[in-house]
């Protein structure tokens, strides 16, 4: 099928949008995330974020299951098993995303030189704003649970000095359930559209939502299992008593932990910086 390539200079006709696929803009420079370090990198939802959620997941329901016979000596070795299980293999598999993390740099949309630029295994690679080759799809797949994929993105070719095409980098669509998926990246590529045409004032702030990094100063004060105590309807007490409070509960042990570890390994991971030929160009005094 033929690639149907995007034209920087012409609008959609959608309302632009973002969220944790932008990690950073200023007047000069907009930093996108590409596919990897979107569903791998920093923020709620990321791999990272994940990885310490599961490891929780088989602590806290770990401890029911391996004493529910009441045989505390079979218990005990059951429960450190399922710790071992859960702290060491998704501990072990938190090093893939906090290593994309760490290494892998945004795609950088510079207003001012009107280029790309794309930072990949020591080189940087750059391409004119105005003859950029981009063009949308959805990616079909299959998850790791047998679910059917369907990944909206934008797809950006990179090429040498010859005009062949070395590769293309994907940037994911944004992650809405108000939006069709077949508007998910054209609603994005509207975003970077007309921050490179216009400028970033009038466009709206990234919305994180659910993906907002955490503010340990606000960390669950709000969101507690006890909502009952709250509640003026007592007629929905039992209910709440009966099951929401149990749901609840679990959610909040495996959830209250996951958010204050990753908020330490947040603020240990650095991250590796930009090189001059992308930083430079992006110091708006200049």
């Amino acid at each position: 099928m033929t690639k149907q390539y995007l034209d920087p200079k012409e609008s959609l006709g959608v309302e632009p949008d973002a969220d944790r696929n932008v990690e950073r803009m200023t007047p000069c420079c907009l930093d996108v995330r590409p596919k990897n370090s979107y569903l791998m990198g920093r923020g709620r939802g990321g791999g990272a974020w994940w990885m310490i959620w599961l490891g929780m997941m088989c602590v806290v329901l770990g401890f029911p299951m391996s004493f529910y016979d009441g045989d505390i000596e079979k218990g005990i070795p059951a429960f450190l098993g399922l710790c071992a299980i859960g702290i060491g293999g998704f501990g072990l598999s938190l090093l893939w995303p906090i290593h994309i993390w760490k290494n892998q740099l945004p795609m950088r949309f510079n207003r001012k030189t009107r280029k790309v630029y794309f930072h990949l295994k020591g080189n940087t690679y750059i391409e004119k704003w105005d003859e950029l080759r981009a063009y949308l799809k959805i990616q079909h797949g299959v998850t790791a649970m047998g679910a059917p994929l369907r990944d909206p993105q934008i797809n950006i070719e990179f090429h040498g000095d010859d005009g062949s095409t070395l590769f293309t980098v994907f940037l994911m669509g944004v992650d809405r359930i108000s939006l069709p998926t077949d508007q998910q990246a054209p609603a994005f590529w509207e975003y970077i559209r007309r921050y490179m045409e216009e400028g970033p004032k009038g466009l709206p702030e990234p919305n994180l939502g659910v993906w907002k990094p955490l503010d340990l100063n606000g960390l669950y004060l709000q969101n507690t299992p006890f909502p009952i105590f709250k509640s003026k309807a007592k007629w929905v007490w039992p209910f709440e008593i009966l099951f929401f409070f149990p749901l609840r509960f679990i959610w909040f042990s495996i959830s209250y932990p996951t958010e204050l570890i990753y908020y330490v390994v947040e603020k240990h991971v650095k991250t590796k910086p930009f090189p001059p030929d992308m930083e430079a160009p992006c110091r708006c005094e200049q």
